[in-house]
């Protein structure tokens, strides 16, 4: 078994990745909503968008191409940053302000738009990181 110690820096790579993701997540919570001038959370969507397509992006690339990616890596991109900075608890937490004040076609935008985009962002950054991994 693994001492404790053994399990410090993969401890600190997650860390590390989330404060950056979350930090990411923060600046375009901010800045976004003054540059689109919606009330709609496309913030959010944005993020979740982003981050799936970057997780497929990298997966498939890390798995097919010549990425060579340590564990460390791989907990600090993906459970760290991608972890930090898509949520689909702000999705929800979104989508309850929507409905709670009564948003019912925002709220149904909301959830088609985050659910059936976010799934094809990650096929699409997969199939990106497969022709990035071919060459």
């Amino acid at each position: 078994m693994e001492s404790i110690w053994g399990k410090l820096l993969p401890t600190l790579m997650v860390a590390l990745g989330g404060a950056i993701g979350a930090a990411c997540r923060f600046w375009v919570r901010e800045f976004l909503p003054r540059i689109t001038d919606t009330q709609f959370p496309l913030h959010t969507l944005a993020v979740n968008l982003v981050g799936c397509f970057l997780a497929g992006l990298f997966f498939i690339w890390i798995e097919q191409g010549p990425a060579n990616w340590t564990m460390n890596r791989v907990l600090f991109f993906f459970v760290g940053f991608l972890g930090a900075f898509t949520t689909f608890s702000a999705f929800a937490l979104d989508s309850l302000l929507l409905f709670n004040h009564g948003e019912n076609f925002k709220l149904i935008v909301n959830i088609l738009a985050n659910c059936l985009l976010c799934l094809v962002c990650v096929f699409v950054g997969a199939w990106v990181g497969g022709r990035i991994a071919a060459q």
